[in-house]
């Protein structure tokens, strides 16, 4: 683990940063199974952004199997199940990675989400509300599956990127986590990023499958953000705890990903979202515990 650290970024952020005169973008990173490339495409996406000038963060909600931090070049001293136990606050859980990408790390075994107490909730959402308004765009890694805390963030943010590979079960469990997102939450606007995908024509044919599925049996639009192509500089940077997009950014999985990176800033400027703003982010957290009956 401490060859992945870059020790040039080991310092907290300061509470003087400027406030984004943008309104603040959630994007939540998910996949209906584990083993998609999911943490590595938000680690290499929020490169990108970070790259063309966006003030970015990506939360690690994987709380069973937390590693975003291995990809952008950190050991967090302090981490979520600090701030839930009480003795640390948000600002000394949050530090830079690479490239200036602002992290909030998880921790293996930490509380889920779902399980904790109102005052926790609360806590936790009204420090991040203040933490993220001076960022341009957040993304949150959720974990795999169709567990509660998966859907939970995924519900909570103002988009839905939906991470799938060609096989076979990777198609099916996506569709499986549309449909939960769909039947439970209500949702019907997600995007399809197709990963390790031989060439453009592999990931149009994986989209048109997903997407002809979800408009024939849940009524659901599928939008295709882009795809990732199978790449022997991506499997080597993952394989050292590296973003592609640093140590190969002339390779063609770098250049796809700054492609979709480019891909959601215009599609999110030249759109104003009926979900707005990050507090709604926050607030829809609240409002999806209590719909599920959690306490709050």
């Amino acid at each position: 683990m401490n060859a992945c650290v870059d020790t040039d970024n080991q310092h907290h952020i300061h509470q003087d940063c400027s406030v984004s005169p943008s309104p603040t973008h959630v994007f939540a990173v998910t996949s209906g199974k584990g083993g998609v490339g999911k943490t590595n495409v938000v680690a290499n996406l929020a490169a990108a952004l970070a790259l063309a000038r966006k003030r970015v963060m990506v939360i690690d909600a994987d709380l069973g199997l937390a590693n975003l931090d291995l990809f952008l070049g950190v050991t967090p001293q302090y981490t979520l199940a600090d701030f839930f136990a009480g003795t640390r606050a948000l600002t000394d859980v949050i530090i830079p990675g690479r490239l200036g990408i602002a992290l909030l790390p998880a921790a293996s075994g930490v509380q889920e989400v779902t399980s904790l107490s109102g005052e926790q909730k609360i806590s936790f959402l009204t420090e991040l509300d203040a933490l993220t308004h001076r960022m341009d765009v957040v993304l949150v890694d959720t974990g795999s599956g169709i567990s509660d805390t998966v859907t939970y963030f995924a519900a909570a943010a103002q988009e839905i990127i939906v991470v799938v590979t060609p096989e076979p079960s990777a198609l099916a469990d996506a569709y499986a986590l549309v449909k939960v997102l769909v039947s439970t939450h209500q949702e019907k606007r997600f995007w399809i990023l197709a990963n390790n995908v031989e060439n453009e024509r592999e990931a149009a044919r994986l989209y048109d499958t997903l997407s002809r599925m979800a408009l024939r049996f849940l009524n659901a639009s599928l939008d295709f953000l882009g795809w990732i192509p199978r790449d022997r500089e991506l499997v080597r940077a993952v394989a050292r705890c590296q973003m592609v997009m640093t140590t190969a950014p002339q390779s063609p999985a770098a250049r796809a990903f700054m492609v979709v990176a480019h891909r959601l800033a215009g599609a999110v400027a030249a759109e104003a979202r009926v979900k707005g703003c990050p507090q709604f982010f926050f607030r829809r957290i609240l409002a999806v515990a209590g719909k599920k009956g959690w306490e709050t």
